[in-house]
C-alpha cells in the first residue's frame, strides 16, 4: 500500500486538515499546495485519507 496525493483534487487554497492528524507528521505541506507525503516515515494509519474533505488522499496497491 502506498499514500498517493491526488493534486487535482486538492484546492491548494488552505491548511490541509490532513497534515495535522497525522500521527508521525509523514505528511509535510508548503503554504497552501497539496500536501506531500514522506514514505518512509508513513505508517499508513489511514487518518489522513479520512480527514480529507476532498478525497485527494488515497492509499493505492
Amino acid at each position: 500500500m502506498k499514500l498517493v496525493v491526488k493534486k487535482e483534487r486538492c484546492p491548494q487554497n488552505h491548511p490541509c486538515p490532513s497534515v495535522k492528524v497525522c500521527p508521525v507528521k509523514a505528511l509535510k505541506q508548503k503554504k497552501f499546495e497539496a500536501p506531500e507525503v514522506d514514505e518512509e516515515v508513513c505508517i499508513k494509519c489511514g487518518k489522513c485519507v479520512k480527514t480529507c474533505p476532498m478525497r485527494a488522499l488515497v492509499m493505492e496497491e
